[in-house]
């Protein structure tokens, strides 16, 4: 209870057993090792270097791997003691690979014991709290006939407050709190005693999460919001009292149901979510948290809120630098996602996730790993319910779906309006499925579906992390029309969002028209979009706004940019915009870390590509990482991009990563996921060996089967290949010589 996760859930969300191992330690990148010599880690505060495992044994006992290759006189400990602590390390790492959090607890916790300022062990530490913390939080606990054993080692006081509260058992631990079963000897009744944790916190966190527990407390009672009875501090950590639960909480029920709940149910649950959210909200309170197992249940099944705003109390909402997000990812809206501001607008995304999942049996989004979650909050479009559920009215639907909205503008105004909606939902209308004979197949393909590349992902983030510590590099991702190289590039995208990067995107055109230089100037007009290019100004030297105006008409009306010099040698000029627009890449860099995205690079002109080249050289002194795609299939040897990777190719910290088709089962992933059917085994096959794996094709041929009602056992033999396939085939057959194409005629 409080503790223990639920796995099934998670893992049905994730589509794997292990719920955030894979973004962090676990998948650690063998090519970025086998390239750059080392791996970095996104788990310790400082971003310290972490070998491959026989080096960072060597590194653990020297202790002068800091940084970039930089040293530091950290004293070495006795070598029986850096023995033990090798193995307490080792076993740490082998309990992440398993996903045994609360083992990977213990041996940090072990190590930090031995040596305080160990970075390996706090890095565990942390990521063991993270995934602990995803678990149900104890806020009120379901009941007090469950008991587990600490996670940690420790004894179990007696009492607190002064023994007011007489502790009666352990009930469990998660990332925020130990919560124990307590009996108030003043009231003489049965409470919920929550610890706060405060490890690892600064003052201004300390006093934050105590601000945040006041605020709870002086919210008062309401029938849907589980009560506050007390509040203090125990041994510099605060305490929060509750009223104990008894009916479990929602997702537990939901596990029972085995799926989606009955509807008057679902719709009871939310109502009760509801008005707890309007009186919160009228307080000026924003839950930041809002999910299943923060909505506990009394013994009549009353549905109530607990858990105000802890989770970001803590400061820890982001993604965090080892890869794992706080909170649950599931139900998680776009801009808590990205380290904006929780608005009330906030909690009715997360509310129309959780109604999603109870009407429909499973959540809007799943995917392989949490960043694959988040990234379909950030850019997809779900389901529409009714394709799941006969039992989805159509007011109830466009409720939902307004709910998740990406932009809480375009969401319901507040709490009261969702409350007011739900009143007027019919539950004996039928789905639009069954009613509307207008529906459009296509509504039921998920957008934005993405499988695969784990191993390319891992080399770009792995890129990514690096240039984050200063040490900037060139990553060119290579493939035929329609294999994912912009698709994969959007992946990175919400990575380096959620670790605080700007991404600026530029990109070539087919036009032969194209002035020159147009994806440079895409990505500075980006840039101005976002930022006032003038605070740049005191970054740079005083003649680069004019340098560049050259090519950015719009520098000119800015403050203070005059004309630029005139110079009648060509290569002088070129030269002096060069230098100006490494010196505005430098600036830019300077206020935040950047991943520039040069898109089709295959039709780009020469002076972009001899620009390319230039401001390469400066990457590796940079937090800036540089994104390439091209068709190599596009490619001569006379062609100025081959010329330009001749050269590139040679400079430090330049990667290539060749995209390939899908395998056959990623293919089978993807129609599950983006039709929402168990493909046959035959079906997948054939669309396999239709498509060559190409995503494309894959997307294109599924949408057209799911538009015809195709998708089954005895279509395998008729799969119609689409007419964007067929242009795109067609574009193939272009680039093949005559002759090979009379050959093949014949």
């Amino acid at each position: 209870v409080g503790a223990a996760s639920s796995t099934s859930r998670r893992s049905k969300m994730l589509g794997q057993p292990s719920t955030c191992a894979s973004v962090g330690a676990r998948n650690r990148c063998a090519n970025h090792a086998r390239t750059a010599g080392w791996k970095r880690s996104r788990t310790s505060a400082d971003a310290r270097a972490v070998m491959s495992p026989s080096v960072r044994r060597r590194a653990r006992r020297c202790r002068a791997a800091c940084h970039v290759g930089r040293y530091h006189d950290t004293t070495m400990p006795s070598e029986r003691i850096q023995r033990r602590i090798d193995a307490l390390l080792d076993e740490a790492e082998a309990s992440v690979s398993a996903g045994e959090w609360t083992a990977v607890s213990e041996k940090a916790r072990a190590v930090l014991s031995i040596e305080t300022g160990n970075e390996d062990a706090q890095a565990f530490l942390t990521m063991a709290e993270a995934n602990l913390g995803a678990a149900p939080a104890p806020t009120a606990l379901p009941s007090a006939t469950a008991s587990a054993a600490p996670s940690a080692v420790r004894a179990v006081p007696e009492s607190f407050a002064a023994g007011r509260y007489h502790v009666r058992k352990f009930l469990g631990e998660g990332g925020k709190k130990r919560v124990f079963l307590a009996h108030d000897a003043l009231l003489d009744r049965d409470v919920a005693f929550a610890l706060i944790k405060t490890e690892g916190l600064d003052d201004v966190g300390r006093e934050r999460i105590t601000r945040e527990a006041q605020a709870m407390g002086r919210m008062g009672a309401h029938p849907h919001m589980v009560s506050v009875f007390d509040l203090g501090e125990e041994g510099g950590a605060p305490y929060i009292v509750t009223e104990l639960m008894g009916g479990g909480d929602v997702e537990g029920e939901l596990e029972k149901a085995g799926g989606a709940l009955a509807l008057p149910r679902a719709l009871e649950i939310v109502k009760g979510v509801a008005s707890g959210l309007v009186f919160a909200h009228r307080q000026g309170i924003v839950h930041r948290d809002l999910k299943p197992g923060n909505v506990w249940l009394t013994k009549d099944g009353v549905a109530k809120i607990g858990d105000f705003g802890l989770a970001v109390a803590q400061g820890r909402s982001r993604l965090t630098q080892h890869g794992l997000m706080v909170g649950t990812f599931g139900y998680m809206p776009p801009e808590q996602a990205l380290g904006g501001e929780a608005t009330p607008q906030s909690d009715l995304y997360s509310l129309g996730a959780m109604l999603y999942e109870m009407v429909t049996g499973k959540p809007p989004f799943q995917g392989d790993t949490p960043t694959a979650v988040i990234s379909q909050h950030l850019n997809a479009t779900p389901v529409a319910p009714s394709w799941h559920t006969e039992h989805c009215p159509p007011a109830l639907e466009d409720l939902i779906l307004a709910l998740l909205a990406k932009e809480p503008a375009q969401r319901p105004a507040s709490a009261a309006a969702v409350l007011a909606a739900l009143e007027q939902i019919d539950t004996s209308a039928r789905s639009r499925s069954h009613s509307d004979s207008r529906a459009n197949p296509l509504d039921r393909l998920a957008r934005g579906v993405f499988v695969g590349r784990e191993k390319e992902l891992e080399r770009l983030r792995g890129a990514l992390d690096t240039a984050l510590l200063g040490r900037g590099s060139l990553v060119m991702l290579v493939g035929e029309p329609g294999i994912g190289k912009t698709r994969t590039t959007q992946e990175l995208e919400t990575y380096a969002r959620m670790r605080g990067a700007l991404v600026l995107w530029g990109g070539a055109y087919e036009s032969s028209g194209a002035p020159p230089y147009r994806p440079w100037v895409q990505v500075a007009g980006m840039f101005a979009s976002q930022d006032d290019v003038t605070t740049l100004a005191p970054l740079m030297p005083p003649d680069v706004p004019a340098e560049l105006s050259r090519i950015i008409p719009w520098l000119r009306g800015q403050a203070n940019v005059g004309e630029p010099e005139a110079i009648v040698d060509p290569e002088s000029a070129r030269f002096r915009l060069f230098d100006a627009y490494a010196s505005f890449l430098r600036a830019m860099a300077t206020k935040a870390p950047l991943v520039i995205v040069l898109d089709d690079l295959h039709w780009a002109d020469k002076p972009t590509l001899q620009l390319l080249q230039h401001l390469t050289r400066e990457l590796p002194r940079l937090r800036v990482m540089i994104v390439g795609t091209y068709r190599d299939t596009d490619l001569s040897r006379t062609h100025p991009l081959s010329e330009a990777l001749g050269s590139l190719n040679r400079e430090s910290g330049f990667l290539r990563i060749a995209l390939k088709g899908l395998t056959r089962d990623e293919v089978g992933a993807y129609i599950q996921a983006a039709a929402n059917v168990s493909p046959p085994a035959r079906l997948v096959d054939k669309i396999f060996e239709e498509t060559e794996g190409n995503p494309f094709f894959l997307s294109e041929v599924v949408n057209l089967m799911t538009q015809e009602g195709t998708l089954s056992e005895q279509s395998a033999n008729e799969i119609v290949v689409p007419d964007g396939v067929k242009e795109a085939l067609g574009r193939r057959l272009d680039r093949i010589s005559e002759e090979t194409n009379e050959l093949l005629q014949v």
